[in-house]
């Protein structure tokens, strides 16, 4: 376990310098590393970082010099209180790695565990929220402000571990019959908001799933899913989806209809998801590497860059990595996107803008600046389904959906 250990204090010191979480997984999981109880370590304690680090001060009142040590204890921090091992066994192993990342720290690491350990059961949980539920001071502050009654359900949620939930490919099966196929492989499931989406409970590998070669089913949150009633798509019409990887969206548009899809993404990494999932689920668009500017669409989704503040329990790492300018850049970024699309966008047209943050910077702002630079934009109601929660057009996160923003616009 110890070298576990090493290796998952290695990945949060590198996370919290800015490299992604995804690449420190690839360069630091070795073949003879338990893979899901290291990413078990790092992900919980991302999730309870601000509250590990206040806990670990209590203990050590001056700075430990060697952040690898620090990383290790906050670590352990985290798998005393959320992991089910034997806690002498946890300290134990944490003294073994402390002394092969730097061996004149072992009698520290031991100390200030052996403490916790004794005064675990007394430490009072403190009433300032950023700690309290370890995010970033400026995000609480501005979930605070933005959601009034709802700002600490939201900062709860994106501490939880996120539900999975799948979109049947109906040009392959019906709901009814793979439902059948879960029943008869003994998978555990749940239907859940008004019984139109199916959840898979305790899912390791969904590519283990029933039909998952055959194209069966897409991984999709609810509030992703309701993107393709919103843009009123009718058989024939010509669609740009503007950001288009991994081709969630994209491939809804294609199981429900029969368009031509222009797929686009900025990022030529990610347009190889779009082919990969495309094949998988035996659908055809046409992905292309620049946009058009002579071509008009009857239908544009953009589904923004954006802070993913409205889907942390999917990206734990945001909390870390995010910065408070980034919402301002994201803003801008999104503004331009929308001032494209609008652009190749036919009269009598609609374009939908999505963006997974919970931020009115990233949503209702940047909505009216561009309603205020476009006079031919107007921006329609949306009707959003029994079962989910949502303030105007903002869905907010829970333990049934993620929280999406939809706005959508039709060109006079």
């Amino acid at each position: 376990m110890y070298k576990d250990l090493v290796q998952a204090a290695k990945i949060l010191s590198e996370l919290i310098g800015g490299r992604k979480i995804d690449t420190l997984f690839d360069r630091f999981l070795k073949e003879e590393n338990n893979k899901n109880f290291i990413k078990d370590i790092v992900y919980g304690s991302i999730r309870d970082f601000y509250l590990n680090d206040y806990i670990l001060k209590k203990f050590v009142k001056r700075d430990i010099n060697d952040h690898l040590i620090k990383y290790l204890l906050m670590n352990t921090i985290y798998q005393i209180t959320h992991q089910s091992k034997a806690e002498f066994t946890v300290v134990n192993e944490a003294v073994k790695a402390a002394k092969k990342i730097n061996n004149n720290f072992y009698n520290l690491v031991n100390a200030v565990l052996r403490n916790f350990l004794r005064e675990k059961d007394k430490l009072i949980t403190p009433d300032e929220m950023d700690i309290r539920y370890s995010y970033p001071q400026w995000w609480v502050s501005d979930l605070m402000k933005e959601y009034p009654n709802d700002y600490e359900a939201i900062l709860a949620i994106g501490n939880t571990r996120a539900t999975t939930v799948i979109r049947i490919n109906q040009r392959q099966i019906s709901v009814n019959d793979y439902i059948d196929l879960l029943e008869q492989a003994n998978i555990d499931y749940e239907l859940t908001l008004e019984d139109k989406y199916i959840q898979i409970s305790n899912v390791k590998d969904i590519t283990m799933l029933p039909g998952y070669e055959k194209g069966y089913f897409y991984v999709q949150d609810p509030a992703a899913q309701l993107a393709c009633d919103f843009i009123d798509i009718q058989n024939g019409m010509n669609i740009l989806d503007l950001c288009s990887a991994p081709g969630g969206k994209a491939t809804h548009i294609l199981e429900r209809f029969d368009v031509n899809l222009d797929c686009y993404d900025i990022s030529k990494e990610r347009i190889n998801l779009i082919r990969s999932n495309m094949k998988r689920l035996q659908l055809k668009s046409n992905i292309i590497d620049k946009i058009d500017i002579n071509k008009r669409y009857d239908r544009i989704l953009i589904d923004a860059p954006c802070s993913g503040s409205g889907v942390v329990r999917r990206n734990v790492d945001i909390k870390l990595m995010r910065k408070q300018q980034d919402i301002e850049k994201f803003s801008n970024q999104q503004l331009q996107l929308l001032e494209e699309g609008w652009k190749i966008l036919k009269s009598g047209g609609k374009l939908l803008y999505v963006t997974c943050s919970i931020f009115k910077h990233e949503n209702e702002n940047v909505v009216m600046k561009f309603l205020s630079k476009n006079k031919d934009a107007a921006s329609q109601d949306l009707k959003i389904p029994i079962g989910f929660k949502y303030q105007n057009t903002q869905l907010i996160p829970n333990q049934f959906h993620d929280g999406l923003y939809f706005k959508v616009f039709s060109k006079n």
